[in-house]
């Protein structure tokens, strides 16, 4: 720029206190007098609620039974029975017995729950493959994003079928199934294996087909095809199943236990269908109340929390009555 030119303020903010950040703004100053009050604040109500939640969840009652290796009536284990059998056997029973006994009765309705471990359901390919249009039922044929579990192995790919539902959440559908038995008299105990998904899912998110499932062929790992479950695409353990966990422990709703249990001995007799290489598999029964299901670590970290919060308090209310009155005290601290 020439030096008889004046200066260019084309790029110069507008004069509004807004744009030159002259509005009045509050600045708080932390002084002791606001800041101990709240520390003493948060733990008076954190610890309070900590101590209801814990006894709440202490009321609670639940067991659980680890039958990965669990074996059958020859004394053979079912996991490595089923990790030996071809696709083609799947079908073949592996039938074992968990005994458990209830030392009170349990007189609230049981929540049964089907838990594994070291299943990562939040892998990024694994969450990936599945297709939304053939799950709402708008186009059973469409597979694209199912890679690898679309289409069935067949070299000519004018034979393939397409898989229904496919990708790798559905394929690995779990399909254990489990029946709890009295050792008394060896009735079986009713349970209610409906209203055991998420209302949404099934209303938006699931759909049936408005033609036959017709030319489709069931993922590789299951028993019968969808159009022989019951709700068929609106099924609701696959509906619970491919809600995916976000850890790789987690548990999924199985059925309910309405009149609950009374004192006594139990057998839980497992049809052993899915093969796991690691991992535990478990079985759940637990109670509920409105704080959900039987958890003692919300209450011990709202304890924690509070209990910290008294004690920062205590410590910067000693710290202010030693060296809060007099500026030149504060040198002391260092």
């Amino acid at each position: 720029m020439p030096a008889d030119e004046p200066p260019s303020y084309a790029n110069r903010p507008g004069g509004s206190r807004f744009k030159q950040q002259t509005l009045p703004a509050w600045k708080p100053v932390f002084t002791a007098n606001c800041v101990i009050p709240l520390f003493f604040i948060f733990g008076v109500i954190f610890i309070p609620v900590g101590v209801v939640l814990l006894l709440e969840s202490n009321k609670l009652r639940e067991v659980s039974f680890t039958y990965t290796n669990c074996t059958d009536a020859a004394a053979t284990p079912c996991s490595d029975y089923r990790l030996n059998r071809t696709f083609s056997a799947m079908a073949e029973p592996c039938v074992c017995d968990v005994q458990f006994t209830l030392t009170e009765d349990w007189t609230s309705t049981i929540y049964v729950y089907y838990r594994l471990t070291e299943f990562y359901q939040n892998h990024r390919r694994y969450l990936k493959s599945v297709n939304q249009e053939q799950l709402q039922g708008n186009n059973v044929l469409e597979g694209s994003g199912c890679t690898p579990n679309a289409f069935t192995s067949v070299s000519n790919k004018t034979e393939r079928e397409i898989i229904v539902p496919c990708g790798m959440i559905a394929n690995s559908k779990f399909n254990d199934t489990f029946i709890v038995r009295s050792a008394e008299n060896n009735s079986v105990i009713a349970w209610e294996r409906n209203s055991i998904a998420w209302t949404e899912d099934l209303e938006y998110k699931f759909g049936n087909p408005p033609s036959s499932f017709a030319g489709t062929a069931m993922p590789a790992y299951w028993q019968q095809n969808v159009s022989s479950l019951p709700g068929q695409m609106r099924n609701e353990d696959l509906v619970v199943w491919m809600r995916t966990a976000a850890l790789p422990k987690f548990r999924k709703l199985y059925a309910r236990i309405p009149g609950g249990l009374e004192m006594g001995n139990y057998t839980l007799e497992v049809r052993y269908n899915y093969p796991i290489r690691r991992g535990e598999k478990e079985l759940v029964l637990s109670t509920v109340s409105w704080i959900g299901g039987k958890n003692n670590f919300l209450g011990i970290a709202y304890m924690t929390v509070g209990g910290l919060s008294m004690l920062g308090g205590c410590l910067l209310l000693a710290i202010y009555i030693l060296y809060g009155h007099q500026k030149k005290d504060l040198s002391k601290l260092h």
